[in-house]
């Protein structure tokens, strides 16, 4: 089953446009584009409809590619890029206090049990 890639972006647009506050008409005086063009891009991408423009490839490689594509705020690329790239991240230092089991009791494999 294809996830419905056109519709995942056309729903993260809308709310994106919506949080700022801006109208279809504001979007497209600042793209330098038509309202009508902004108006198109959103019902297609609400309604999954496919076309043969980059769009279309680009939603057919994340469908092939079993990738799910994520608009997010620039602020927080980095954050989103270490979970993504699966890169290790350096500890925290934690304020975390130890429990009292964990200082009181020794976990004992089964290689430990075996020996004595």
């Amino acid at each position: 089953m294809k996830i419905a890639v056109f519709q995942l972006l056309g729903e993260q647009l809308l709310a994106a446009r919506k949080r700022r506050d801006l109208s279809q008409s504001a979007l497209a005086e600042r793209l330098g584009r038509n309202r009508a063009r902004i108006s198109e891009l959103e019902r297609d991408l609400a309604n999954n409809r496919l076309g043969r423009d980059r769009l279309t490839l680009f939603a057919e490689l994340c469908d092939t590619l079993d990738l799910v594509p994520v608009l997010i705020p620039k602020s927080r690329m980095e954050r989103v890029r270490l979970l993504v790239d699966d890169v290790p991240v350096a500890p925290r230092h934690s304020t975390e206090v130890p429990r009292a089991f964990d200082e009181l009791f020794i976990d004992l494999d089964d290689d430990e049990i075996k020996e004595g």
